[in-house]
Parts: C-alpha cells; structure tokens; sequence
C-alpha cells in the first residue's frame, strides 16, 4: 500500500482512519507569533492544542489533513511538538493561502514550483517534515497574476510529484471551476485536486460539475456560520450527492483549528458558535445523517477511503 507523509514520518494509507479533510492545528493570520513572540504565551498555546487533540483523539480521529501554509503562521516546530505529544496523524502541507509573498512575482512559476516540490522530497525548513498535501487559495481577491502563479505552480509540483493539491475556494462565487481549468491547463492529473470548502455552495449542479471534471470535493467549514449554509444545510448537501452517486468523491471536515494563539496573561478564545470544535462532525452532523438515511458504510467510505485514496493516490 502506498505511503502517506505525515508530521511524524511516513505511514501506511491502512493505517490513516477516520480523517478529517481540512483543518488546522493553529493558524496565525500575519504571522505575529513568528515576528512578534513575545507577545504569545507558547508553551500554554501548546498544552491546549495538545489537549484539545488528544480529546478529538479520544473519540475516534484518527488523522487530520492541516492545510497550515506560511502566510497562515506555519510553525513546524509548534506542530512537531504538539504531535509528537498526541500520536495522532497529522499531514503538513506546502503551498501558498490568500497572501502571496511579493516574491511569488519575482520569481517564475517553475521556480516557486520547486519550492514546493522541495518541500514535498526533503522537507520543510530544517524540520525533515515532508508535505504530503499542497495548498491553495482563491477568494474575494479573485485570480490576480500571483494567485494565477501559485495555481500553475502547485499543478505542476502536483504532476511531478502525485502529492495532491487541496484548495481553498469562494464557493459563493463559484471559483472551484477556475481552479479546475487552471489545473487542467497545467496538465495535473484531476483525480490529485481537492475543491475545499464546497458546503460553502447548496448549487448542486455547481458542485456536481466540479465532480464530473474528476475531482474530489471537501464538504467542510461544518458546522456554518451565517451567512454561510448552516449544518443542516451542509448536510443536505452531502445527502444529495450521495444520492446522485458521488460519495467515492466526498471528504467532510471543519477548517477548524486546535488553538489560537494565546497572547499572554489572557485565556484561550472561546468558540461560541461551535463549543465542539473539530468534534462537530462526529457528535452532530455525521449522527444527523445517519438519522437521515444515510449508510454507515458512506459514511466510512467519505471519512476513511476517500482521504487514504487522496493522499496516497491509490484506487
């Protein structure tokens, strides 16, 4: 069986689990905790990652795809000490989100490319962490010629490799289909592309045409925020796609994060719109739909097939 990277080093895809598709262990938008550290309690920030993991760990997670890139705080040494403590299996990601460093212009797309295939071969910075996920993003700043850059880049790192990429899109505005022709452009193969945040989107038929393309979609950001779709809304969703024949396709997750950053002398931030966290799916959503009608064994097959095909791009 092929291999899948994660934080702790390679594993056999049979051993990957119940996984969720796109989450984070921590995120830090403009990279304070790197620049400005002394104004984050670390070794607290830690502990509660750890914690919150290991509860997550408890109740049957088994591995989480982080989609962490530097523009949003990657800390290797933050996430090696965290898993190292929980055992779990987490898959460290190269790639670019929403805010491309003014180098990305400086240099061709080739040559950012092989930034990510380094990291995908040899590792991140000193870590020895090796990718096994490349991400992406495309939002409300639309397609400008970096972003285009990244797309074209993360193609072909992912033609050269076979390490899949996972995006980032505004599903509102329907931008999963120009990811896809980007892709297809670059010649990646499309059973290596994972559309994220697809339950953005209740559009079927949007959804539907990004599958026949021959991508994957993460239906995730559960449990919904207005004015977002809400879980139930989310759910529904997923019922109809299975309905129409596409669970082999369908991978569910949160975009949830473990901890905040917690700055000093303060508590960690509290979620009051989703008390269980990156538990959501396992207490509510996914009890919800098997109270509707959905088989135990879609379910199986979306939260342990689907991301082990994914990864380790075995049929």
């Amino acid at each position: 069986m092929a291999r899948i990277e994660t934080m702790l080093g390679p594993i056999d895809g049979s051993q990957l689990g119940f996984t969720l598709s796109h989450e984070h262990v921590t995120v830090s938008n403009g990279e304070d905790s790197a620049h400005y550290p002394w104004l984050y309690d670390r070794p607290r920030t830690v502990d509660v990652a750890v914690q919150t993991l290991r509860a997550m760990k408890a109740e049957g997670v088994d591995s989480i795809i982080d989609l962490t890139t530097p523009d949003l705080g990657r800390d290797m040494d933050f996430m090696l000490d965290v898993a190292r403590q929980v055992g779990m299996h987490i898959v460290a990601a190269t790639g670019i989100w929403r805010d491309p460093p003014r180098s990305i212009m400086e240099r061709d797309v080739d040559a950012t490319a092989d930034i990510f295939v380094r990291e995908i071969e040899q590792g991140i910075g000193h870590s020895g962490v090796k990718a096994g996920a490349i991400k992406v993003a495309n939002d409300i700043e639309g397609f400008t010629e970096a972003h285009v850059r990244i797309l074209r880049a993360a193609a072909r790192a992912c033609a050269r490799t076979g390490i899949p990429i996972s995006t980032h899109h505004n599903a509102a505005l329907q931008m999963g289909t120009t990811q896809v022709r980007i892709f297809q452009e670059e010649g990646a193969p499309m059973d290596r592309i994972c559309i994220g945040h697809s339950a953005d989107s209740t559009d079927i038929e949007y959804l539907e045409s990004l599958l026949k393309a021959g991508v994957y979609l993460s239906l995730d950001r559960y449990p919904g925020r207005a004015p977002r779709p809400d879980w139930q809304a989310r759910n529904a969703t997923v019922r109809e796609l299975i309905r129409r024949g596409w669970t082999h396709r369908l991978m569910l997750g949160h975009d949830g994060h473990a901890v905040r950053w917690i700055p000093v002398g303060q508590e960690p931030a509290v979620n009051a719109y989703n008390p269980d966290g990156m538990l959501f799916l396992s207490r509510v959503a996914i009890p919800g739909l098997l109270q509707d009608g959905v088989p135990q064994d879609a379910i199986d097959e979306m939260m342990r097939e689907v991301p082990r095909r994914f990864l380790s791009g075995e049929a």
